[in-house]
């Protein structure tokens, strides 16, 4: 489930890396979180949400939420997300882990989203260093999930907490 529709193209994406049954639909996923009828069935939530006014806080709100229940998330956000108060206070009861790119992503944004620019770095860059906030749904399945990271992930550091990714930073200096 990716509950922020921009173009759909998650849909295709996650289709060729054998996703089949991926919902990923137009329309206000505020609303939908209210309305138990409309919520989508589920078992793995991922997304990259808007970076832009309160998205991203009213996405940790919920999916840190009793309501969210015990269902693994996996979130695509800027580095900074981690220090703002309102993910430190949602996450106060779990302990999410952090899967960091050791390359800066490379955003490919829709067609005539953005001005034309004569660079083509400019269209296809974002002004935040992005990484994966992770959460396993319980305690045991996040440290399964934190064990297969550790097996490998080409191309990307992990990190168990939040003053882990302190040590990362420090590593990179």
């Amino acid at each position: 489930y990716d509950p922020y529709f921009c173009n759909g193209t998650v849909v295709q994406h996650l289709n060729e890396l054998g996703f089949r049954n991926v919902y990923n639909q137009k329309e206000d996923c505020y609303q939908v979180w209210k309305s138990k009828s409309r919520y989508p069935q589920f078992d793995i939530f991922v997304t990259n949400p808007p970076y832009s006014g309160d998205h991203i806080e009213k996405l940790m709100q919920h999916i840190t939420s009793s309501s969210f229940g015990q269902r693994p998330w996996f979130l695509l956000m800027p580095q900074w997300v981690h220090r703002k108060d309102y993910y430190i206070s949602c996450t106060s009861h779990i302990r999410p882990f952090y899967i960091v790119p050791r390359k800066r992503y490379v955003y490919l944004p829709p067609p005539a989203f953005r001005k034309a620019k004569k660079s083509d770095v400019h269209k296809k860059s974002s002004p935040f260093v992005s990484m994966w906030y992770v959460w396993g749904g319980t305690a045991q399945q996040n440290d399964k999930l934190i064990q297969m990271a550790y097996r490998g992930i080409p191309n990307c550091d992990v990190a168990r907490s939040r003053s882990a990714l302190r040590d990362l930073r420090r590593k990179k200096r």
